[in-house]
C-alpha cells in the first residue's frame, strides 16, 4: 500500500507516518508512506501513483479540500482521507468522495480503521471482472474484459483486439463502453483507443506498448493515463 501524507505541520505528518508503519507491522501489511509539506508542489507532481492520500485540510496556498479536487480532476480514484481538528469540514468532502475523516490529535485505532477500509477497497478492485457482449455480423460472443488488449475506434465501428489475436468488429458507442470498463482498469490513451492497463508492457516517450503494438498517448490524456498505469502496476 503506497501512501502520501500531505501536511504542512511536520510534527503531525511524522506522527501519522509512525501510525501507518505501526499498522503495517502489526497487520503484516507492506506499507510505504511519503511526507509532503507543500500542497502546491504535491499537486503539480501528482500523477496518480498512490493508493491513498492523507490530506490535512488547513494548509496555506492550497488547502486539503482544494487539493483533493485537483487530485480527482486527474482521473485518480485513490482513497482520500482528511485530517482535521474542525468537525464542520466533514460535509464538504462528499464531492471528492473522501473515504474518511480523522480528527487531530490522531489516534492509532482511527488510523487503523481507515487503513482497513483502504485495503478492503483495493482488494475488491483487484477482483473486478466485466463480461462484454460482442455482437458482430457473424456471431454473438461473451468476452471477459481480461481478454481484451485494447479497443480501437474505426469510423463508426469498434475493434476489439484480444489476447488470442482475434479482432472483433462491432457497431456500438465507445462512450458507453468506456463507462462500463472504467472500474476494471481500462483507460483512453487518446480519443481513438481504450487500453486495458493490465496488458501494458511499458510506456516509452509518448507511446504505450501492448504486445507488438505501440499506441500514441495524446498530450491531453498523458497525465491521467500514466497515473492510472503506475497505480495499477503495483
Amino acid at each position: 500500500m503506497k501512501i502520501a501524507i500531505v501536511d504542512d505541520n511536520q510534527r503531525d505528518a511524522a506522527v501519522l507516518k509512525e501510525l501507518l508503519l505501526r499498522f503495517g507491522v502489526l497487520e503484516k501489511t507492506e506499507i510505504s508512506a511519503e511526507i509532503f509539506t507543500d500542497s502546491l508542489d504535491f499537486a503539480d507532481s501528482f500523477v496518480g501513483e498512490y493508493d491513498a492520500v492523507f490530506l490535512d485540510i488547513e494548509m496555506p496556498y492550497l488547502n486539503g479540500l482544494e487539493l483533493a479536487r485537483r487530485i480527482r480532476k486527474t482521473g485518480s480514484d485513490c482513497s482520500i482521507v482528511f485530517e482535521t481538528d474542525q468537525v464542520q469540514y466533514a460535509v464538504q468532502g462528499y464531492d471528492v468522495e473522501a473515504l474518511a475523516y480523522l480528527l487531530k490529535p490522531l489516534r492509532y485505532q482511527a488510523v487503523a480503521q481507515a487503513l482497513r477500509r483502504i485495503d478492503e477497497r483495493l482488494r475488491r478492485r483487484r477482483k473486478l471482472e466485466v463480461n462484454i457482449v460482442v455482437n458482430t455480423r457473424q456471431e454473438i460472443k461473451v468476452l471477459p474484459s481480461s481478454e481484451i488488449l485494447y479497443i480501437e475506434v474505426e469510423s463508426h465501428n469498434l475493434l476489439y483486439h484480444t489476447v488470442s489475436g482475434i479482432v472483433y468488429r462491432t457497431r456500438e458507442s465507445m462512450k458507453a463502453l468506456e463507462a462500463k470498463l472504467a472500474d476494471v482498469d481500462f483507460c483512453r490513451c487518446n480519443s481513438g483507443y481504450l487500453v486495458n492497463l493490465r496488458h501494458v508492457d511499458c510506456i516509452r516517450n509518448n507511446f504505450v506498448r501492448i504486445g507488438s503494438e505501440e499506441l500514441l498517448i495524446s498530450r491531453h490524456k498523458k497525465k491521467e493515463f500514466i497515473g492510472r498505469y503506475t497505480r495499477n502496476a503495483r
